[in-house]
């Protein structure tokens, strides 16, 4: 769910692996709603809200502060998008559910299309595919949640998303795992818990 009285972003981080004590943080943290690893330039997609632009400053050089063992900063880069409308949203959906997905391709679409957004959303909209569907203010206009039983489907699904010439650019990142999801995790006894609990329940993933 989204409100319109919190600052809600997606924050993209790049960082020098698992052992880097970014995961820890960002696990235990109110602040993280969701987490997903990915492949590509990215290492990881956070779903994330705030009270405002103050709270998300300091967190963010929480982050940057975190150094790796040889005293170098564990974070590469980050990127911050700020959620602008959700279109499409998955309804009861948990960490179990994601994991429950061996067998299917999961991605993440960034879609920069800088106009005619409507025939765009009207487009996703009817993809069975298609789980998600955010409106972002950044490097990309939109990101799009993907799950699917076959490849050739999201083959498909890119192929006429191609087809509409308002769209400048499109980038894939495939989700190799989900570490967070609406602030459930699994603990080292392998059930699922909320390491920390965020009382306005906000998400947009």
């Amino acid at each position: 769910m989204s409100n319109n009285h919190v600052l809600q972003a997606l924050i993209f981080i790049q960082n020098w692996g698992e052992e880097s004590g970014v995961m820890e943080f960002l696990k235990g943290n109110s602040h993280a709603i969701s987490i997903f690893h990915v492949m590509g330039r990215y290492s990881y997609i956070i779903d994330s809200n705030f009270d405002d632009k103050e709270q998300l400053s300091d967190w963010i050089n929480q982050i940057k502060s975190l150094k790796l063992a040889a005293g170098i900063p564990a974070v590469i880069s980050m990127q911050t998008q700020k959620v602008i409308d959700v279109f499409k949203q998955k309804g009861k959906f948990d960490l179990k559910d994601y994991k429950d997905l061996t067998d299917r391709f999961h991605f993440f679409m960034l879609i920069d299309n800088p106009h005619h957004d409507d025939k765009l959303i009207e487009l996703l909209k009817k993809m069975r595919i298609v789980h998600s569907i955010l409106h972002i203010q950044g490097a990309s206009s939109f990101i799009v949640e993907v799950i699917t039983e076959s490849y050739d489907s999201y083959k498909q699904l890119l192929g006429k998303t191609k087809t509409l010439k308002s769209i400048q650019h499109i980038e894939t990142l495939e989700v190799i795992s989900v570490k967070k999801y609406r602030n459930q995790v699994i603990d080292k006894g392998g059930r699922l818990s909320y390491p920390q609990t965020d009382i306005r329940e906000l998400y947009t993933l």
